[in-house]
């Protein structure tokens, strides 16, 4: 796979919080796909690169964007992610791609391919000393629990104003 990476038209490759991100750059008249069109791929070389993970993602299908997580020293942490437009791409990266060995791996280790089961945060602002009770905030989580399919992970109270949620979805169809 060569290292160049052609650009297509309105994408842009920016870096944030220790992740590289190739995405297009109008995100309004491009709405990202759903998260199941995401998948996880693991044990990639700590020099890979990202116009090497853009290629490579590309063989699968009509890639939306894609994100390589960098760790100490600027190299790769050993995975990232890709998402699909279409869904049917997910499979075939996965069927094509998992336990595959790339000819640049340094780890000796085949390729984990996987659908990408991403946490959602839900924050409820504004709690007062009025709303601020048992069944006010259940009938928010019911409503955001209803409307995605969700685990519930992790909840945090940072003040008397501000509620943390972490869901882990639950739309996965392994």
């Amino acid at each position: 796979m060569a290292d160049e990476l052609v650009f297509d038209t309105n994408y842009s490759l920016l870096t944030v919080n220790s992740q590289i991100i190739y995405k297009p750059t109008d995100e309004r008249d491009d709405p990202e796909p759903d998260n199941d069109h995401e998948v996880y791929v693991g044990n990639l070389p700590a020099y890979y690169t990202i116009e090497k993970f853009v290629n490579f993602a590309k063989i699968s299908g009509s890639i939306y964007s894609v994100r390589l997580l960098k760790g100490n020293g600027g190299l790769n942490k050993g995975f990232g992610y890709i998402l699909y437009r279409e869904l049917a791409a997910v499979d075939i990266a996965i069927k094509t791609f998992n336990e595959c060995y790339l000819p640049e791996s340094d780890t000796n280790r085949p390729l984990i391919v996987q659908k990408s089961l991403r946490n959602t945060i839900m924050m409820i602002y504004g709690l007062s000393k009025r709303n601020n009770n048992i069944f006010y905030i259940r009938s928010e989580i019911n409503y955001f629990v209803i409307n995605h399919p969700s685990l519930l992970l992790k909840f945090e109270c940072e003040d008397d104003t501000k509620l943390f949620l972490s869901f882990k979805s639950l739309n996965t169809n392994f």
